[in-house]
């Protein structure tokens, strides 16, 4: 019986060293990193998110959640991150939050908000690590935020419900999203901006004191969009620039989604105007840079840079929207030469789809080019950066990598 009790132990812990091998290889083969085709992986690259470092309590860390990515939660790294933003539920004329889409479906923003339990576990989870969760508000129709605006007993209406929604949760933030498709009149810019003061004022009477971050376009400053720079940034706490889609899928030509140059040579406006423009109307205090990590994939009509692009059609394909853990993966497969735009500071590849035949080109963002745009943030003091979106990444941890680096200190 001795015997037996000398070797129990031993026995024992293999036992469980055996199981806990497992269990780590298996998170670790769940776990993607792609060949960085511009500068290899460092050295001490780490899969570890649950130890945190120390922050950087200068900068604000902004990431957006968009209910379409809520399968991606397992990826995110709470302990680098300082606001996650669910993104939304969206507004009826009234102020009332939308519960079906138009052709009576449930509409899927306010379904996972109410019953998603992995949202409501990432939430606890952010809390318990210090991390602050906001609600994204948005309306992305224009007669819709015209009637809504413009209507003196909706506001009331709409806090009572935002105050219902946020208690729901524990959570008292707010991100305000309203999208015109395309330019707007200074009475509506400036109603808007009413309504921004509005809802500051009344969640802070409420809750003491929220955090409110209004959504901007890139080229608010220069021309008449439902976002007036200079008033906003008086009004909310802190600005999320919008700083992407100087090209689209349906622009004339591919090119960088966030340039940081090449405006009136290669695009129309630049990043490097932008942060100027903005300058000149808000403090770099209340500034939040918002990065892509998406890219658009063209159809072209030739192989370099800035290419002309071509219409698609069901045979060749069309030009398209790609996460950054959609294009790492197509690169990985076809293995492209991955060339450096100087002007834009992004990477770019073309290749021959092996689907249709047809040409393509990508311009996307990687640790490089999102370093550069890091770099400007701090330099120019603003509040930090920001994301859309998060969940865009898959199980690449490259780019985590990277916040860790510029953000955080051991």
């Amino acid at each position: 019986m001795e015997k037996v009790k000398r070797y129990l132990n031993p026995i024992l812990l293999l036992y469980i060293s055996a199981l806990i091998s497992f269990v780590f290889y298996s998170y670790l083969k769940s776990i993607k990193v792609s060949a960085n085709v511009i500068a290899p992986l460092d050295d001490n690259f780490s899969v570890v998110t649950g130890i945190r470092s120390k922050r950087d309590n200068k900068y604000v860390i902004y990431g957006f959640l968009p209910y379409w990515s809520l399968d991606e939660i397992k990826y995110l790294h709470l302990d680098e991150l300082t606001d996650i933003a669910y993104f939304a539920l969206s507004i009826n004329p009234d102020g009332l939050f939308s519960k079906t889409t138009d052709e009576g479906y449930i509409e899927p923003g306010y379904n996972n908000w109410k019953n998603s339990e992995e949202l409501n576990n990432l939430i606890k989870q952010a809390k318990e690590q210090d991390v602050r969760v906001s609600l994204t508000v948005i309306s992305h129709t224009d007669e819709t935020s015209d009637y809504f605006l413009n209507c003196s007993s909706c506001w009331p209406n709409f806090m009572v419900n935002l105050k219902k929604e946020l208690d729901s949760k524990g959570l008292k933030d707010v991100n305000l999203n309203f999208e015109y498709s395309d330019f707007t009149s200074d009475a509506t810019a400036d109603k808007y901006t009413q309504f921004v003061d509005y809802v500051n004022t009344e969640l802070d009477k409420y809750y003491g004191k929220s955090f409110v971050v209004v959504s901007t376009f890139a080229d608010s400053v220069v021309k008449p969009r439902v976002t007036k720079i200079q008033d906003l940034g008086n009004k909310a706490d802190a600005l999320f620039i919008m700083a992407y889609d100087f090209h689209r899928p349906e622009s004339d030509n591919a090119g960088p989604v966030a340039p940081i140059g090449g405006a009136g040579v290669k695009t129309d406006y630049d990043i490097d105007t932008m942060i100027n423009d903005y300058l000149q109307k808000v403090k770099p205090e209340k500034l939040i840079l918002g990065v892509p990590y998406y890219g658009y994939n063209w159809v072209v009509k030739w192989g370099g840079d800035y290419a002309q692009r071509i219409p698609g059609n069901d045979y060749i394909g069309y030009s398209q929207s790609q996460t950054y853990d959609v294009i790492m993966e197509n690169i990985l497969k076809i293995k492209p030469k991955v060339m450096w735009d100087k002007i834009g500071q992004v990477p770019y590849f073309t290749y021959v789809s092996p689907e249709t035949g047809s040409r393509r080109q990508v311009y996307f963002e990687n640790q490089d080019s999102l370093k550069v745009k890091y770099t400007l943030a701090k330099s120019n003091n603003f509040a930090g950066i920001g994301i859309w979106a998060l969940g865009y990444d898959g199980g690449y941890q490259e780019l985590w990598n990277l916040i860790q680096s510029e953000f955080y200190s051991l």
